[in-house]
């Protein structure tokens, strides 16, 4: 039977590689042993000595290397550029002059190390081929504990292949930590008791209470080092970053953050972020964006306090009432937080009480509870039941402390200049509330009478009855009063505002429009005065036709003064005017 082919046919077994690379693959039989060897003795008698070496080098290769070209069995095995490695490893260290051939040994190992790693050469076969070259030149004069270093040494050098690297994909783990291996920390208070370094914590209440001007009065005071309301103690000296999705950036959160004295310099006011692909405008999302904020805060350096206002308005989509979706927005900050030391103060609100009155302080705060449960420390801004130019700051959970008193403070209007006016927590009273959070919220909520009628209705209807005794009174120059009395948000508008539409109505107030274009305006008055304003803008006479759209305040209602003359209904007129929302 003649000789096999040497060339691949297109049916080679699937585990020897074209190219020769070496792949694993079953022994081969003797019978298919003996063929090999037959063609491979063969074609190793019909090579020339010339193809290898010169003339004049052919014998003392021959002699060093026991060939003048890569064996045939490793060419078949390997490849005939790994046959070749191997060959030129041989080779160079037979011509290496005595006093080298060590060195050359440790170069040529490296090589072969590098064959491995590429997986051209299995290790095994490198640590044969070694010892091999290694006692035909008698071990170099070291000992053979000697070659063993130096092999090992050679195979702890070995890289592991780069595609094999890329090909084995992550595999899923527990992160643990020994905690004999950890040091323990202690607790560092930014406001004692209150505020904890690396931790969340929240500030809820109903809208219009204060909670952003009591955010701005926390940034002042750590921007300066300041000193805590009620001899709580001081803060060291930081700086601040402020993010806050419902007050405009220069006419709101500067005046505010002034108007409470804080050091401008050290309070860092996110605006936006970019898109993922680095150009335009996005709003901030803690579910994709924390490594951006803890890199800001890198950069600004010895950042103590973060301020989210509100935190459900950076959820990134999220609409925060899913409990594991929260936790998976609200994890990165706090581990973002305690990684960096940084107090984290997060704004939200309060939900209307149900189930019969029956909800605590912590089931009010809005969202999923995972917000309460991520937060080491709640706290709640109510109205004081018995006076609603004060305000109480209660304790509704503290994991990391001892119960903290409430503390009260009053809001009013600080000037800042001839034309810049911003509310601001003017001082906290020395008075502690020892009252507890659950009962302040009930009191706060259903104080006057059987709890159907609210004493913030009660309150804004002796102040509309006193403002508007002497006769109608322009809608904005009642709004400025009643923010002046505390009784409105510095934002919101009377129409907006539940306690006022409820007064009103009880009342039976009436609400007109007066005047024409850039002239006209709103007025309120009581049912039975005349309609007339007490300073009226232009109007030709009181005989004149009233105009009887009622505006935003009271559509549908129609008021006393909206009756015309001679039986024709001016508010059927007026409603077909333009809606204006000047009220």
């Amino acid at each position: 039977m003649p000789p096999p082919s040497l060339a691949w046919p297109e049916s080679a077994d699937p585990a020897m590689s074209r190219d020769g690379s070496f792949r694993s693959r079953p022994p081969l039989t003797p019978i298919e042993t003996a063929r090999r060897l037959a063609a491979l003795k063969e074609q190793k008698a019909n090579r020339t000595l010339g193809a290898v070496a010169a003339p004049e080098m052919r014998d003392e290769l021959v002699a060093v290397t026991g060939t003048a070209a890569p064996e045939a069995n490793d060419e078949f095995d390997f490849g005939p550029r790994t046959a070749q490695i191997l060959w030129n490893c041989r080779r160079d260290v037979a011509l290496a002059p005595e006093d080298t051939k060590k060195i050359v040994f440790q170069q040529i190992a490296k090589k072969l190390g590098e064959a491995v790693a590429g997986q051209w050469l299995p290790r095994t076969v490198m640590i044969d081929r070694l010892l091999d070259i290694a006692e035909s030149h008698s071990s170099f004069g070291l000992d053979q504990d000697q070659i063993q270093k130096l092999l090992a040494d050679a195979v702890e050098e070995i890289g592991l292949p780069q595609t094999a690297k890329a090909a084995m994909p992550p595999k899923r783990r527990l992160i643990t930590h020994r905690a004999s291996d950890l040091q323990p920390e202690k607790l560092v208070w930014v406001w004692q008791g209150r505020i904890p370094e690396g931790k969340l914590v929240l500030i809820g209440g109903p809208p219009g209470l204060g909670k952003s001007q009591l955010t701005a009065f926390i940034a002042a005071t750590i921007s300066n080092g300041g000193e805590w309301p009620s001899n709580e103690g001081s803060t060291a000296v930081g700086n601040v970053i402020f993010m806050s999705a419902e007050d405009g950036i220069e006419d709101t959160i500067v005046p505010r953050l002034m108007a409470a004295g804080a050091n401008l310099d050290r309070v860092h006011i996110v605006a936006s972020a970019t898109k993922p692909d680095g150009t335009g405008r996005k709003t901030f999302s803690l579910k994709t964006d924390v490594d951006l904020l803890e890199a800001k805060a890198n950069e600004i350096g010895d950042v103590r306090l973060i301020i989210v206002d509100p935190i459900s308005a950076y959820m990134g989509g999220s609409d925060g009432n899913g409990n594991v979706e929260t936790r998976e927005v609200l994890e990165p900050l706090a581990e973002m937080a305690n990684r960096l030391h940084i107090a984290v103060v997060a704004v939200t609100h309060l939900n209307k009480g149900s189930g019969g009155g029956n909800q605590t302080a912590l089931n009010r705060f809005s969202g999923s509870i995972a917000f309460i449960a991520a937060a080491r420390a709640a706290f709640a801004v109510l109205e004081d039941p018995e006076n609603n130019e004060r305000r109480f700051l209660l304790q509704a959970k503290n994991n990391l402390g001892p119960t903290c008193k409430g503390l009260v403070f009053r809001m009013e209007q600080r000037l800042l200049s001839e034309d810049l006016v911003s509310s601001n927590i003017i001082f906290f009273e020395n008075e502690q509330v020892s009252q507890s959070i659950d009962e302040a919220l009930t009191a706060s909520e259903n104080r006057g009478g059987d709890g159907s009628q609210t004493s913030a209705k009660e309150d804004v209807a002796e102040f509309l009855s006193e403002i508007l005794a002497a006769g109608p009174v322009d809608v904005l120059e009642v709004e400025r009063q009643a923010r002046l009395a505390g009784l409105l948000g510095d934002t919101k508008r009377i129409r907006e505002t539940k306690s006022f539409r409820a007064a009103r109505k009880h009342l039976s107030i009436l609400s007109r429009r007066e005047g024409f274009g850039q002239r006209a305006r709103y007025v309120l008055s009581l049912p039975g005065l005349p309609c007339a304003p007490k300073e009226s803008m232009g109007a030709q006479s009181r005989e004149g036709a009233h105009m009887g759209n009622g505006g935003a305040h009271d559509v549908g209602e129609e008021p006393e003064c909206s009756k015309s003359h001679d039986n024709v209904s001016v508010l059927s007129i007026s409603r077909k005017q333009p809606r204006h929302d000047d009220q």
